[in-house]
């Protein structure tokens, strides 16, 4: 008998976000990384807040994008998400340090891992081993023609390898630019980035926002990268 998931015990949105690049080359920055925003169930007000903090702001015309918004416009929204009822979680892969056979396997091979090894500890987090969950994993959409469809494939075998028994998996590929959900991630995992290359020297806004709200340490499968200085 399939599980109803009409009505599942537990339903969870997460919205996920990648930084750095899937590549070994030495030059690059060192992690390949996703990060994830997660709300559980309802979670309209938590939209409505991020609506307020764009009409707030001018000049914010396409959503929040830690990368290159204003100082200004970066306390407005990381303000905002202090407010939040939202969990973080991030997964950071250290590149040089994969056997030369993985390396040999290419960019997609390590999005898709990356991605695999963030997505199974995050259901080992939500999930209690009993109750009927659903994960809605939402994915920025990649406007790059060459690697979308590769992106999209990717997503959805990932969810397939995890839709099973109590767990409801649900692949979605969103423009980011619309998503309130996927600008959270953004900060989050911009915030975890500058803190880690950083050393904790630039991690002001994650030890006030980011960090209370991270419901587990940053996971390194293949171990940490010894870091000087922020490159």
């Amino acid at each position: 008998m399939e599980t109803d998931f009409n009505d599942p015990d537990h339903e969870y949105w997460c919205f996920l976000d990648e930084t750095g690049t899937p590549d070994y080359d030495p030059d690059s920055k060192p992690y390949f990384a996703f990060g994830s925003a997660v709300f559980e169930g309802e979670h309209g007000a938590e939209y409505m807040k991020v609506l307020r903090a764009r009409a707030s702001r001018q000049g914010v015309q396409s959503g929040f994008h830690a990368s290159h918004d204003s100082n200004d416009t970066k306390q407005c929204f990381f303000e905002c998400i202090g407010n939040m009822d939202v969990r973080f979680y991030a997964t950071f892969m250290a590149k040089q340090r994969a056997y030369p056979y993985l390396q040999a396997r290419g960019k997609l091979w390590l999005y898709k891992w990356t991605l695999y090894s963030h997505t199974g500890d995050l259901i080992r987090e939500l999930w209690d081993g009993k109750n009927r969950i659903v994960v809605h994993l939402v994915v920025a959409k990649i406007n790059l023609s060459s690697r979308e469809r590769a992106v999209r494939d990717a997503v959805r075998d990932v969810c397939a390898q995890f839709d099973r028994g109590q767990v409801h998996v649900v692949p979605h590929i969103w423009d980011s630019n619309s998503s309130a959900g996927l600008q959270v991630a953004d900060y989050g995992l911009w915030a975890i980035q500058r803190h880690i290359l950083s050393n904790g020297l630039k991690s002001g806004h994650y030890n006030r926002f980011i960090q209370p709200k991270m419901a587990a340490e940053v996971w390194y499968p293949w171990g940490r990268e010894q870091i000087d200085e922020e490159s």
